[in-house]
Parts: structure tokens; C-alpha cells; sequence
């Protein structure tokens, strides 16, 4: 109760604080003798009954010992004066026999009552003492009547230790840390709330950029930001950021770390959470992690996985560049629950954009499809091939390359590029790496996806050498038939870094490479008519 009432006191001042402790203990106080007393007459009463019932036991105890001694003196006098009136049969005999009874008993009597006075003067004695004991309690046990008048210690002495108490605890008590308390005592409104808000995005930009703001929020750091991961080499983009205006940016920032991919992949993949109070104390950061942090004022971070499906798509992390920061377990659970709930929500919406871009996909498709028809030139259908496939697929270079001895075999015979890359238009290029056993496989609808140069264990030297005469870092290869004849390769180049393309991507791709084959096939008929 003391609690309660100590709990609900307003928090404007000092001064009307401790006024209200010092009411509230008074109350307290008055509260606490009232029951005092209320305990003690009832322990005096139980006690008075107690006594009554102890001295209605002695009084009949001694009439039941004192009775006896009269019977047995009636009796012996009755004896007597029976004998006495009784008519003489024999004069002789009854007179002597009358005479014998009499001097028996009167004997006998006088030790009887002289023994039975003693026991009851004994017990009379025993019986005033426990009176006068008593009474002398009753008179220490009776409570005071007046509030003000002095009160027995002992109740008084617990209720005040129990005011004293409380009172200490919430005057000396230290100021709580509030964004702790709201961070453990609302989590569950937090994620439910956050988690509503990023599902109402529908678009995984939208989304991003959402969550960290909502991160920060709620963490009070002083910025958060998304951290995207390539899983073809572990490279990483920062594609989402909230960050304090006195600190540099890092959106857009690449970053390649050889660290995190040898030691730190798995272990995120795992779920495992990183918590770095002072980066200066952390032994587990090297020298040039720790140059890298610096660049960015980071003192402490605070580092969660991003999961779906058991697949690690990027990190959230939060930095405090104003000191380091001791993480409490609070922030980091709900970090972690934030993180997960990121997760979740970009599944969602990448499904949600897959079903968009399968219908955008259809309509490109089809849209192509129409353009390329209604071409009745080759050279003309190829440019508008190159150009559009380039603008869907959007990547830097899309090249048609034929192999058609009949049509300017191993050139180039259709380009679009990005400014800034070299063009390769109408260049012959003879790839002695492409075998006969690889031509034979695009004779059958082998698509070749290839996400990094450098890491596809298939490509050779000479491949690679030739590749990066134009700056290719990344290229998709699928083949163009003419009446099961394979006409060339429509190749789409990724040169400004690795890419890795999407399951979506290559089927669009494949497509697009049969809706020019049926384009060039059309032509090719309507040329020998």
C-alpha cells in the first residue's frame, strides 16, 4: 500500500515531493499504531478470557477436593448418632460398640481437616499470585487512547522501520534510466508497431529506408543503417542510412571486407548477434577494421543479421559515435527482434515486387515482341533488340554476337552501351575459347551465367584477358536460333563490378534471346519468298 501511494506521488519538484513523503508517513504512522492497538486488545481480551477460565478451574479443583472431607465427617458424625438412637437390643453390647465408633472418629478428624486446610490455604495462595500477576500484565498490555500519547515500542518500531524504509528507497533511489525502462517495458508495442508500419510499404526502397529511421528511433543512436551483402563474393553496399546531421554519410558506400568473409559470414548466417561497447576495447577488431570505423566517427556499434530463409541478405547496424556505449540486454533483444522483423517484411515485399516484375516482365516481353515483328529489316532488328533487352535487363552492354557463316560470322552485328564503356559494333572477335562442345550446348537452350570473372572456375586465362579488354566484371550468355540453327549469342555485360543475376533476370533473358530468334526466322522467311 505504502508502495503504491509512494509510486503515485506527482514528480514536479523536490520540495513538494517531500512533503507529500512526509504527509504519506504520518498517515502511515496512525495507520500503523491504530492496528497496533486493534492487535493488542484483542491479545487482552483472549488473555482476560484465558485467566477466567484458569480461575473457574482452581475454584472447582478445590471444591472438588474440600467436598470429599465434609462427606467424609458427615458420614462419621451421622454414624455416630445412628448409632446413638438406635434402640438397645443389648445394652451391653451397643453401649460398648457405640462407644468404640466414637473414640475411633474422633481420632481421625482432626488430622483430616487440619490436612485439607493446609491444601486450601496452599491453593488460595497459588490463585491470588496468578491474580495479582495478571493484572500487573494487563495493566503493561492496555494501549493508549489518545494518538498523540506514547505507543509500545515494539508494534511502533516495525511500521516506522517499514516507512523509513520505502521512504529511502524512493528518495535516494537514483534517477532510472527512462529509454532503458520504455525500451523493456513497451518492446512488444515497439515491434508490433514497427512491424505494421514497414509492412504497409510496398516497395523494398521504401522499406529500407523506413526501417532505419524507425530503428534509430527507437535505439537512439546516433546512426543506423542497412547493410547489403552480395552473396556471389560477400562484397558490401550501404543502401539505407539515418544518420545524425553532425556525422558523415555512408549511404552508397562499398565496402570490401576479406575479414568478414572468412571469419564472420557463418557466424551471422547463425543468427549471432555483435555487440562492440568501445571499439578501442574490443580485441577482437584489428587495426585497419578499427581505421575504417574511425573514418566515421564510430565509437560503439551494434551489429544484427538480416536472414530469409537461412539466406543472410545484409546487416543492421547501429553506431553511437558520441562516446562508446555500454548495449543494455534490452536494446540488444529488441535490436535483434527488429532486425528479424526487417527480414520478414523484405520477403514480403519481394514477393510482392516478383509478382510486379512477372507482370511488367510480360508486358516488356510482349511489347519487344510486337517491335521486333512488325521489323522487316535485320540490321534494323537487332539494334531495337539490343536497345530494349539493355534497357530491361539494365545492365551496362548488350551485344548480339553472330556465329552465322552466312551473316558476318564471330562480329559483333548489334550493341547497345552504357557512356563511359568502349564500344565493340560491327568488331570481329574470335574466341578461340569457344570450343565446339560449348557451341553444341547452345544448340540445346544453354543459358551461361556467369557472376564474377574471376571466381567461375570454368572461364581460362585467355578468356579472362580477353573479357577485360572491355571492362566485363560479370556477363549472362544465351543463344539465338534460327530454325534449331544457332544464329549467335545474345550477351548482356556487367562492367562497372560482379553481378549477380537473378533467377528472374535469366529467365527474362532466354526469352527475350527466343523472341529474336522467331524475329530473325520471320525475316528469314520473308526474304527467300
Amino acid at each position: 500500500m505504502a508502495l503504491k501511494l509512494l509510486s503515485s506521488l506527482p514528480k514536479k519538484d523536490d520540495t513538494f515531493r517531500l512533503n507529500s513523503i512526509n504527509h504519506y508517513m504520518e498517515s502511515w504512522q496512525y495507520f500503523a499504531r491504530r492496528r497496533d492497538r486493534q492487535q493488542i486488545v484483542a491479545t487482552t481480551n483472549w488473555q482476560h478470557r484465558h485467566y477466567q477460565v484458569q480461575a473457574l478451574a482452581i475454584a472447582v479443583a478445590i471444591s472438588v477436593v474440600i467436598c470429599p472431607s465434609w462427606t467424609n465427617v458427615g458420614v462419621s458424625q451421622s454414624n455416630v448418632n445412628q448409632h446413638l438412637v438406635m434402640p438397645k437390643i443389648t445394652e451391653e453390647a451397643q453401649a460398648n460398640e457405640a462407644q468404640t465408633i466414637v473414640d475411633n472418629n474422633a481420632g481421625k478428624l482432626p488430622i483430616v481437616l487440619i490436612v485439607e486446610i493446609l491444601i486450601a490455604g496452599l491453593l488460595s495462595v497459588g490463585f491470588f499470585s496468578i491474580y495479582l500477576t495478571n493484572k500487573a500484565k494487563r495493566r503493561l498490555l492496555v494501549p493508549a487512547t489518545v494518538i498523540g500519547e506514547s505507543t509500545p515500542k515494539k508494534p511502533v518500531k516495525s511500521a516506522e522501520i517499514a516507512v523509513a524504509r520505502l521512504t529511502r528507497q524512493f528518495v535516494e533511489k537514483p534517477e532510472p534510466n527512462l529509454e532503458i525502462e520504455s525500451v523493456t517495458i513497451a518492446k512488444g508495442e515497439i515491434l508490433k508497431a514497427i512491424a505494421l508500419r514497414l509492412r504497409q510499404c510496398l516497395y523494398l526502397e521504401d522499406l529500407l529506408r523506413t526501417s532505419v529511421i524507425e530503428v534509430r528511433r527507437v535505439i537512439k543512436s546516433d546512426r543506423v543503417l542497412i547493410y547489403s551483402l552480395n552473396p556471389a563474393n560477400w562484397e558490401g553496399t550501404v543502401v539505407a542510412e539515418s544518420v545524425d546531421s553532425e556525422y558523415p554519410q555512408t549511404v552508397n558506400l562499398k565496402i570490401d571486407d576479406p575479414c568478414f568473409r572468412t571469419y564472420h559470414v557463418e557466424m551471422y548466417k547463425q543468427g549471432r548477434i555483435r555487440t562492440i561497447n568501445d571499439i578501442h576495447q574490443d580485441k577482437a577488431l584489428n587495426d585497419c577494421h578499427i581505421r575504417m570505423l574511425e573514418q566515421f566517427g564510430v565509437k560503439a556499434n551494434l551489429i544484427a543479421p538480416i536472414l530469409r530463409n537461412d539466406q543472410l541478405l545484409g546487416l543492421l547496424i547501429a553506431h553511437q559515435c558520441t562516446a562508446p556505449r555500454v548495449w543494455q540486454p534490452e536494446e540488444i533483444d529488441l535490436f535483434a527482434g527488429l532486425a528479424i522483423q526487417i527480414g520478414l517484411t523484405i520477403d514480403q515485399v519481394n514477393f510482392i515486387e516478383s509478382q510486379e516484375q512477372a507482370v511488367e516482365r510480360a508486358k516488356l516481353l510482349r511489347e519487344i515482341t510486337l517491335k521486333l515483328r512488325d521489323t522487316l529489316i535485320i540490321e534494323e532488328l537487332l539494334t531495337i533488340a539490343v536497345k530494349e533487352i539493355r534497357r530491361v535487363i539494365k545492365s551496362d552492354r548488350v551485344i548480339i554476337y553472330s556465329l552465322d557463316p552466312d551473316y558476318h560470322a564471330k562480329t559483333v552485328v548489334g550493341e547497345s552501351v552504357g557512356s563511359g564503356w568502349s564500344p565493340t559494333l560491327k568488331l570481329t572477335i574470335d574466341d578461340p575459347c569457344l570450343d565446339q562442345v560449348r557451341t553444341n550446348s547452345y544448340k540445346y537452350g544453354y543459358v551461361r551465367v556467369v557472376n564474377n570473372i574471376y571466381q567461375e572456375p570454368t572461364l581460362n586465362q585467355c578468356h579472362i584477358k580477353l573479357l577485360e579488354q572491355f571492362g566485363v566484371k560479370a556477363k549472362l550468355v544465351a543463344p539465338i536460333l534460327n530454325n534449331n540453327h544457332l544464329f549467335g549469342l545474345l550477351i548482356a555485360h556487367q562492367c562497372y563490378q560482379p553481378r549477380h543475376w537473378e533467377k528472374s533476370e535469366i529467365d527474362l533473358f532466354a526469352q527475350l534471346a527466343s523472341q529474336v530468334g522467331f524475329a530473325v526466322s520471320q525475316l528469314s522467311l520473308f526474304e527467300t519468298m
